[in-house]
Parts: C-alpha cells; sequence; structure tokens
C-alpha cells in the first residue's frame, strides 16, 4: 500500500489531463478521469486532493464538486480551469480556484502549499484559507471597483473577517 497522497485529475480534454497526471506522478498517486461521472466512480476516501475542471460535457466541474461534498468527502478540491471566476465562486466548497492556462510549477507549488497547510490547518483554519484563496481570485481577476460594490464580496470580506478574529490568529482586511 502506497504512502504517497492520492490526486484525481479530472478533465474532458484527455491531452490536459495526461499532463497533468505525468507532472505530479512522482509525488503522488494518480487517477485520471475524462468526464463527471467517471469521477465520481473512481472517487473514494483514499483520494487526497481532486484538481477538477468547471467546464465538461456530462456534469459540470460544479455538480462533480456537489456530489463530492454531498458523500461526505473531505478531500482538497482545486479548480483548474479555463472558466473565469467570477462572484459565483464564493459558494463553491472549494480550497482554491486556478485559470488556466496553468504550468507545472504553479501546479506543483499549489497542491504542496495545500499539503503543507493540511498539517496546520485545523478548526476552521481551512476554511479562512479557502475563502482568502478565493477573495485572491477574485482580485486578481476583477476590479476593486467591481468587486466593492457587490453584496457577495462583502459578505466574503465580513466572513473573513469573523473567522480571522474567532481563531484569534489576528488576521484583518488590508
Amino acid at each position: 500500500m502506497s504512502t504517497q497522497p492520492t490526486i484525481l485529475v479530472v478533465d474532458d480534454e484527455t491531452e490536459l489531463t495526461d499532463l497533468y497526471a505525468t507532472w505530479v506522478g512522482d509525488s503522488y498517486d494518480v487517477l485520471t478521469a475524462y468526464d463527471g461521472r467517471s469521477a465520481l466512480e473512481q472517487l473514494t476516501d483514499e483520494v487526497d486532493i481532486v484538481l477538477l475542471d468547471r467546464h465538461m460535457p456530462d456534469l459540470t466541474g460544479d455538480e462533480v464538486l456537489e456530489e463530492i461534498r454531498r458523500r461526505g468527502h473531505d478531500c482538497w478540491v482545486i479548480m483548474v480551469t479555463a472558466v473565469d471566476p467570477g462572484l459565483d465562486i464564493v459558494a463553491l466548497d472549494i480550497d482554491d480556484y486556478v485559470t488556466k492556462p496553468v504550468t507545472r510549477s504553479q501546479l506543483t507549488r499549489i497542491i504542496d502549499t495545500l499539503r503543507v497547510q493540511s498539517r496546520y490547518l485545523q478548526d476552521g483554519r481551512r476554511e479562512l484559507q479557502a475563502l482568502s484563496n478565493k477573495k485572491d481570485t477574485l482580485e486578481d481577476e476583477l476590479t476593486m471597483e467591481e468587486l466593492e460594490g457587490t453584496e457577495t464580496y462583502q459578505q466574503l470580506e465580513d466572513e473573513l473577517g469573523k473567522l480571522g478574529e474567532s481563531l484569534g490568529d489576528g488576521f484583518e482586511e488590508a
């Protein structure tokens, strides 16, 4: 039995799925799925991280994510997708959101960061980090003018502030 973490790579672009699998295959056990249904068939408690495309023809990444969480899987989920992020990502139960194209170093850095965080992120800190990642993604994609006037962004900032305060880590909004 392997002691390496397991990553499930899900993308309907087979070449991209295989490329990502090659990139992480030396450090992780890798499963690949070329559509949402086969991803759910391969999902077991052994899966630690899911790299999930958002736009697929049979089941969308959002639907796959919803089913992953409905089944109670607590794996890390990173959306790796060509879909530009919008305020709707705030409602997604994901740990990070990356817009394609992604480089090998970007992908491995994100995965490695999540693995390190998983050792330390307890008692809501994982949620804090996921919210912070979403905020960073939105701020990279949209202007502050586009964000600040929205109720969703304000709720995200409020939630980050409250969660940071409750965890006592000194997290403050810039």
